[in-house]
C-alpha cells in the first residue's frame, strides 16, 4: 500500500512541476513539435520515474545519508505504540485504496467503452479510401480522427471546406497524434485524481491542433480557414480520445495561426529540460540513504548463531532465542518503524529504526537501543551482527549474535 501511495504522490508532483515548467517557458512559443515532445516527456517521466531507484550506496555515511535517515527516525519517533502487523492496514488505508481503485475502474470502463463504441460505429459506417487514409462517414460523427481513420458526418470531396477538414485530420493521422492521446488516457486512468494530468492533456491537444492548423494554412487561405473554424463552434466535441476538429478555443487557434513565429534563439529554452530532468531524477529516483530503501520490507529468520566472548557456557539458553528467530519476521517499514513477530505470529518487539552507515539501529518501546552491524544486504538476504550482554546468577554472559534473514 505504501509503495502505491509513494508512486502516485511522486508521479503527481512530477506532473505538477512539469506543468509549471511548460506554462512558464513554452506555452506561448510556436515551436509546436518541440512543445509536443516536451509535454509527452513530462507525462512519460511522471509514469516511469517513480518506479526507478538509482542506488548511491558508494556515498556511504555522507551527510546526505545521515540527514535522510535522521529525519526519518525523528518522524517515526512521534508514535511507536499500537503498531499493527504488516498485511493488516489501518482502516483509512482500506478506505483510500477503495476510493482510488474505484476511480481507476470507472476511468478504465469509460475508456474501454469509448474504444468499443468507436470500433462498432466504424464497422457500421461507410468507408472511403482517400490519399492513403480511410474516411469513415456517419451522420453521428463530428469531424475527427483516430489513428488512420478520419471521421466525417458527410463527405463531399469537391467541397473546399471538406477538403480543409480532411487535410487537417490527415495531419493528426500522419503525425500519430492518437498515440499521444491514448497515452494521456492511460495516465488519466492511473492519475484520475490529479488535476495537472488533465491540464497536460489540454495543452497537448491544443498543440496537436496548432500543428494541424499550421499545415492547413500553408495550402489554404488563413481567412477562409478561420471562417470554417467559426462555423464549427456549435458542433459537438465528440469522443475523449479522438482529435476533434472543433474541440478547442477557436479564438486561441486563430491567434496562433496568425502569430509571428517565435525567434529561433528561443529554442535554447529547451536546453533547460536537461537540468529539470536531472533535478527530478535527484528528487524522486536517487537513493541517497546508504541502503535505506533496500532494507525496507519483510524479512524471515533463516539462521542464528551465537559466539560467546565472556562468561559461563550458556548455549542452551541461546537455543531459546534461536527458536524465536527461526521463521519469525522482521518487518521494516519505510516510515521508520519496525516489528518483530515470532514464528507463531506473536508480537516480540516493536519500535523505530534508522540507518547510520552500515549500522541498522533500533529503539524499542522501552527506549532500549540496539546496533546491528549489517554484514550482508542483498535483495534476498540480510545478515546482521550485534553484541549482547546479560547478567546471570553464574556471572555476566557476553558475545555476538549473527542473525540471517531471507525475503
Amino acid at each position: 500500500m505504501s509503495d502505491l501511495v509513494n508512486y502516485l504522490l511522486e508521479g503527481s508532483l512530477i506532473s505538477g512541476l512539469g506543468l509549471i515548467f511548460y506554462i512558464s517557458l513554452f506555452e506561448r512559443l510556436t515551436f509546436f513539435q518541440g512543445n509536443r515532445a516536451l509535454l509527452i516527456g513530462i507525462v512519460l517521466i511522471s509514469l516511469v520515474l517513480p518506479l526507478i531507484s538509482l542506488d548511491f550506496n558508494f556515498l556511504g555515511t555522507t551527510s546526505v545519508a545521515t540527514l535522510g535517515s535522521s529525519v526519518q527516525w525523528v518522524e517515526a519517533k512521534v508514535s511507536t505504540t499500537n503498531l499493527e502487523p504488516e498485511g493488516f492496514p489501518f482502516p483509512w488505508q482500506l478506505i483510500v485504496a477503495g476510493i482510488y481503485l474505484s476511480g481507476v475502474a470507472v476511468a478504465s470502463i469509460r475508456l474501454l467503452m469509448g474504444v468499443a463504441k468507436t470500433i462498432l460505429m466504424v464497422r457500421r459506417s461507410l468507408k472511403v479510401r482517400h490519399r492513403g487514409k480511410t474516411i469513415v462517414v456517419n451522420p453521428r460523427f463530428v469531424p475527427s480522427s483516430f489513428f488512420q481513420y478520419i471521421f466525417l458526418p458527410v463527405l463531399d470531396l469537391e467541397n473546399e471546406e471538406h477538403q480543409q477538414i480532411i487535410l487537417h485530420e490527415s495531419v493528426h493521422a500522419g503525425q500519430y497524434h492518437s498515440i499521444d492521446i491514448m497515452l494521456m488516457q492511460f495516465a488519466k486512468v492511473l492519475f484520475w485524481f490529479n488535476p495537472p494530468i488533465y491540464l497536460l492533456e489540454k495543452y497537448l491537444r491544443e498543440t496537436h491542433e496548432f500543428q494541424a492548423d499550421q499545415i492547413v494554412t500553408q495550402t489554404y487561405s488563413p481567412i477562409s480557414y478561420s471562417r470554417l473554424l467559426l462555423k464549427q463552434l456549435t458542433a459537438d466535441c465528440g469522443l475523449q480520445f479522438t482529435n476533434n476538429f472543433n474541440q478547442f478555443q477557436t479564438k486561441k487557434r486563430i491567434i496562433m495561426m496568425n502569430k509571428t513565429k517565435s525567434n529561433r534563439m528561443l529554442k535554447s529554452r529547451f536546453l533547460l529540460t536537461v537540468p529539470l530532468a536531472a533535478l527530478m531524477i535527484g528528487l524522486f529516483s536517487c537513493d541517497m540513504a546508504g541502503g535505506t530503501k533496500k532494507i525496507v520490507g519483510t524479512w524471515v529468520g533463516s539462521d542464528f548463531s551465537f559466539e560467546q566472548t565472556e562468561g559461563p557456557d550458556m548455549t542452551e539458553m541461546m537455543e531459546g532465542g534461536k527458536q524465536l528467530h527461526m521463521d519469525g519476521k522482521l518487518i521494516i517499514r519505510e516510515n521508520g518503524t519496525y516489528q518483530i513477530v515470532t514464528g507463531q505470529d506473536d508480537m516480540n518487539g516493536n519500535g523505530i529504526w534508522k540507518m547510520e552507515g552500515d549500522n541498522f539501529i533500533t529503539t524499542d518501546a522501552r527506549e532500549n537501543v540496539t546496533v546491528y552491524e549489517i554484514k550482508k544486504l542483498d535483495p534476498d538476504q540480510l545478515k546482521t551482527v550485534h553484541a549482547v550482554s546479560m547478567d546471570t546468577p553464574m556471572g555476566t554472559v557476553a558475545g555476538n549474535i549473527t542473525l540471517t534473514y531471507s525475503r
